[in-house]
């Protein structure tokens, strides 16, 4: 849910809290899931072998556990700034292959933390990509009825913005798009 509040004078939408928190401890939870099968799942593909196995059909399919936790933390990266680049543009807003937002998910849920800072900048570049995606919904969501607002269409992306702003602490980026941190 969304919340108005009011800030010098001019409408200002803030998360709740408890929905910031449920998401940020569900995400956490499933990243600490990860990182014990990325133990048992040491090899790292990277360079030819990704190139191989990763083409951008991929993105048509929800990603494969397996494959996710094998990524080296390089390839995650890359990873993502193809899919923010490529699959995220504006102008294929409306083509967008559901399982997009899967990638997005399993992708930051096997980032080690801490984020070195030029790959923050790609996370920062998806937290963007996802607001822009999800902000028709941002301005209808309904605070009274959030399980409602969770079948729209971009909802997942509101989601992911959430989550690039809270757990991996961009909340500057709330500020881009008219949003307050309500922590």
């Amino acid at each position: 849910a969304v919340v108005s509040t009011q800030s010098t004078g001019s409408k200002r939408l803030s998360f709740p809290p408890a929905l910031i928190n449920k998401q940020v401890h569900k995400f956490s939870k499933l990243r600490q899931y990860c990182s014990r099968m990325q133990k048992l799942h040491p090899n790292k593909l990277q360079g030819e072998e990704l190139e191989l196995t990763i083409s951008k059909k991929t993105f048509d399919e929800q990603p494969c556990l397996s494959l996710v936790l094998s990524l080296s933390q390089v390839s995650v990266f890359e990873l993502l700034d193809y899919i923010q680049e490529i699959c995220l543009s504006s102008e294929e807003k409306s083509r967008i292959p559901t399982s997009v937002s899967s990638w997005i998910f399993s992708l930051l849920c096997v980032i080690d933390k801490p984020v070195p800072m030029d790959y923050m900048a790609i996370i920062r570049a998806v937290g963007r990509r996802c607001a822009v995606l999800s902000s028709d919904l941002l301005t209808s969501l309904d605070p009274k009825d959030l399980n409602a607002s969770s079948d729209e269409p971009h909802f997942q992306y509101l989601v992911l913005f959430i989550l690039v702003c809270h757990y991996f602490q961009q909340l500057d980026l709330l500020e881009e798009f008219g949003l307050s941190s309500s922590l």
